[in-house]
């Protein structure tokens, strides 16, 4: 173990603050030129702008509206009665109408003196089919209105509202928030995967600096604390920014497709996300800083990261499984359970379970978690940065502290 000494905190000339803002610049410095951070964050822009428009291509593409001909009726009364998830457009006569059919045409409603005939090659679809009953019922309403004497809208504008309102007036009536916890938990995922991205170089970081005893040149100048701080400060700076541009990214991608239209975005929810982001990147930042400190070689990093990995997990697979029942017993116990609480409780406040007052309250409880993981990981890492003999266990690295 090497004995060298670090400047204490009232070292003549030493200055936390620039301690820490020299760190952090230099650890942002050489992750902008990491060549595997900037390949993973292309692989990630890929694969997300790549699923959008996956996703797009397969939604729209048997999407087309189907085509229902018209021969003996009035096209735009057809065309009201259908909507729009129907093109209408007119034919002259049957025989027509069975040529455009058997040419490829969908369907053709045929009027006759005293009839109604949808042509179709094989079963029509169930759309053109309603669409043409609907619209014979309403033309020969039409036409016998007409022959006593009474006007067909007159009628229509004296007929009274039919439509029947269902209300549930139990005590369990909510009000539809699928699509709120859909994106969230989407949005948590994203978070997530971020984090580990972002939080795992840390680690990664530390061993390097420390198999190469780099750091033993770095702490004749730097305390160990603050040294983290800066590691942990860099990647929360740089996963922010990579977030925000992914995200962004997808946004507007989302938006060149068309399918941001019909997304549900809750005003409230790219905050919460945020601080998620935040807690669970100081959270997570300071294991990884913490395992790559207990090795001296990248080899063994796995092995110290596997507690870490396993937390992480248990993190990641609530939202995954439980997004349906937000209102569960296990949902609620874990939405106040750090740190599963970081994407328990973002989608159980976008459920309406959680007010905004609880939410502070489990974030809060998460804040002093992570600080007080933080206090624990500085003490750990301070009694084995230095130590280059045999791998420290996380159980020996905590008694040694």
């Amino acid at each position: 173990m090497s004995t060298r000494t670090t400047p204490s905190a009232g070292a003549p000339g030493y200055s936390r603050a620039s301690a820490i803002r020299t760190v952090t610049g230099r650890e942002i410095q050489v992750a902008t030129k990491n060549k595997g951070i900037i390949a993973t964050f292309i692989i990630v822009l890929i694969v997300v702008v790549g699923a959008i428009f996956v996703i797009n291509y397969f939604t729209n593409k048997d999407s087309d509206n189907p085509e229902l001909l018209v021969s003996g009726a009035d096209v735009a009364v057809v065309s009201e009665i259908a909507g729009d998830g129907i093109d209408v457009s007119t034919v002259d006569g049957r025989d027509a109408a069975v040529s455009a059919v058997e040419d490829g045409k969908d369907a053709a409603l045929v009027r006759t003196d005293d009839s109604f005939e949808l042509l179709s090659d094989g079963s029509p679809d169930a759309s053109l089919s309603a669409a043409a009953q609907a619209a014979a019922s309403a033309i020969a309403q039409n036409d016998a209105l007409t022959s006593v004497g009474v006007d067909p809208a007159e009628f229509t504008a004296a007929l009274p509202d039919a439509t029947v309102t269902t209300t549930d007036i139990s005590d369990d009536a909510q009000e539809d928030t699928i699509a709120a916890v859909v994106t969230t938990m989407l949005g948590t995922m994203v978070v997530l995967t971020f984090i580990m991205i972002f939080a795992g170089n840390v680690g990664g970081r530390v061993t390097e600096e420390k198999s190469s005893r780099v750091v033993e040149i770095i702490l004749a100048t730097i305390r160990p604390i603050d040294l983290l701080i800066g590691k942990v400060l860099a990647m929360l700076v740089i996963g922010f920014i990579g977030t925000v541009v992914i995200l962004g990214v997808a946004m507007a991608a989302l938006s060149t497709t068309g399918m941001l239209d019909d997304i549900q975005v809750d005003a409230a929810t790219l905050p919460v996300l945020l601080v998620s982001f935040i807690l669970g990147m100081l959270f997570f930042s300071a294991l990884y800083a913490a395992a790559g400190s207990l090795v001296s070689k990248a080899e063994d990093l796995s092995s110290t990261q596997m507690p870490v990995m396993l937390i992480f997990f248990a993190v990641m697979y609530p939202p995954i499984f439980g997004w349906s029942a937000p209102d569960s017993t296990v949902m609620q116990v874990l939405s106040w359970v750090p740190p599963m609480s970081l994407g328990v409780a973002p989608m159980r406040y976008a459920a309406g379970d959680m007010s905004l007052g609880l939410l502070a309250a489990s974030y809060a409880l998460l804040a002093l978690t992570t600080l007080l993981v933080l206090l624990l990981v500085a003490r750990i890492y301070r009694g084995s940065i230095l130590n280059n003999g045999k791998k420290m266990t996380w159980m020996r690295a905590i008694r040694s502290s």
